[in-house]
């Protein structure tokens, strides 16, 4: 589970994926010679026959070793009219070795709305605005030559609870991710009406290394659970006990 990291705004999970596609190939490439800009493929979200209007633009991706890519910058920009709450992009690595051209691929979820209570620190992406796609690296690809970055949106969830696209593992996370949420906010809010809805009395339990006090959870509902509680730290932290008061009243 280590492999799974957490990313810009809320939270982005990179899943390993498996090689997909295997062809032999002549020539491809010297491995002494490769170009330090690969190229980039962006891929369209279809939906029927009509394409999801999220445009994924990314900055030159440039590699220091021909086995090797490093982070990379892309950016998705809603065109659509709704304001997308997640959303879920696959991006594969298409590379020769031993004369086979083979293809590895990983996601990225984003998730920029988790519970509502965090609607005050973050919004969804909204139409016009954009997202930072930036998953971490580096990726070896020992004894290998990285040929190109293919990227493509497969799953769009909007504010009116529509989806776009196949969500895979990436519905399940933000599923996941939501509920443990949903759980630590029902959890503390609990500890603290016991505590005769005192803020002091559960302070200590807002601190970044304290027990989830939730059982067993899974990674994502731990990240969920993680995520809501960062914001009342950063609550408290920005309006002391009375900002925190506020959000466990409601």
């Amino acid at each position: 589970m280590k492999k799974r990291l957490l990313l810009m705004i809320f939270l982005g999970i990179a899943i390993t994926g498996t090689v997909l596609t295997n062809s032999p190939t002549h020539g491809l490439g010297n491995r002494e010679g490769h170009q330090k800009d690969i190229p980039v493929v962006i891929k369209p979200l279809r939906v029927g026959n009509q394409i999801v209007q999220v445009e994924i633009k990314c900055q030159p991706v440039l590699i220091p070793k021909p086995d090797t890519l490093e982070r990379f910058t892309c950016t998705l920009t809603n065109r659509t009219n709704r304001s997308i709450w997640a959303y879920g992009v696959r991006y594969s690595i298409i590379f020769e070795s031993n004369g086979q051209v083979n293809q590895i691929s990983r996601i990225n979820t984003v998730i920029s709305y988790i519970h509502p209570d965090l609607l005050e620190v973050k919004k969804p992406i909204t139409p016009g605005s954009f997202s930072f796609i930036t998953p971490l690296g580096p990726i070896v690809l020992n004894n290998s030559v990285i040929k190109r970055l293919e990227l493509e949106a497969f799953y769009i969830e909007f504010d009116d609870a529509t989806t776009a696209g196949i969500g895979g593992k990436s519905r399940e996370m933000i599923a996941n991710v939501r509920n443990g949420a949903a759980r630590y906010r029902n959890s503390l809010r609990q500890k603290y009406v016991g505590r005769g809805r005192s803020v002091q009395a559960i302070l200590p339990l807002l601190q970044e290394n304290a027990p989830l006090g939730l059982g067993k959870l899974s990674f994502d509902q731990k990240a969920g659970a993680k995520a809501y509680r960062r914001f009342l730290r950063k609550q408290e932290k920005k309006g002391g006990s009375a900002s925190v008061k506020r959000v466990l009243d409601n």
